[in-house]
């Protein structure tokens, strides 16, 4: 894809024995790269360690922070942070006279930003990644997969790149999101 930004919205690193020499080929993407930190990087028992080596592999971690964009606010807020303090953090951060990209990795608090964001974009769920689990996913996250609008504003959760526990899925895909946005 030909973007101006990659966005990866979490569990990029979610065991113990993953190697980081594996994110080499992130060194060789021209555009900015930014990252926010799901719920496995911090299962990690080097957790800080690993999300700080990032830096050498050309991503940029996005903690509770904004990274300004030309028109455009991006706003990242890690998982490990309860959902009051995500959204607070969201509401300090949104730039009024920009276009807001807020970048959670759990689609959790939509209903509690979508007045004051432009585009959420969100992961975790992998769609449920395998039958019956997408039941299950769906209960947890009314949310769980694909487009969703409220008045102007939207969310966008994608089934992501990988997989957790076992690797495989039935029912859902693998998935590289492009989004084009327009004035």
């Amino acid at each position: 894809l030909d973007g101006d930004i990659l966005l990866i919205g979490g569990d990029l690193i979610d065991i113990n024995g993953f190697d980081m020499d594996q994110l080499s080929l992130f060194k060789q993407i021209s555009v900015p790269i930014y990252f926010v930190a799901g719920n496995h990087e911090y299962y990690l028992k080097d957790a800080k360690e690993r999300l700080d080596q990032l830096k050498s592999y050309n991503i940029h971690v996005l903690d509770h922070q904004t990274v300004s964009l030309g028109d455009y606010c991006m706003i990242g807020v890690s998982d490990h942070y309860s959902n009051s303090q995500k959204v607070n953090y969201v509401k300090q951060l949104v730039d009024g006279e920009k276009f807001n990209i807020a970048c959670i990795h759990k689609p959790k608090i939509w209903t509690e930003i979508n007045e004051d964001i432009d585009l959420m974009v969100s992961g975790h769920t992998h769609n449920g990644q395998m039958f019956p689990m997408n039941l299950l996913v769906k209960l947890q996250f009314p949310y769980s997969y694909g487009h969703y609008q409220h008045k102007d504003a939207h969310l966008i959760v994608s089934s992501g790149a990988g997989t957790w526990g076992p690797p495989m899925r039935f029912g859902s895909w693998n998935e590289i999101v492009s989004i084009k946005l327009k004035a």
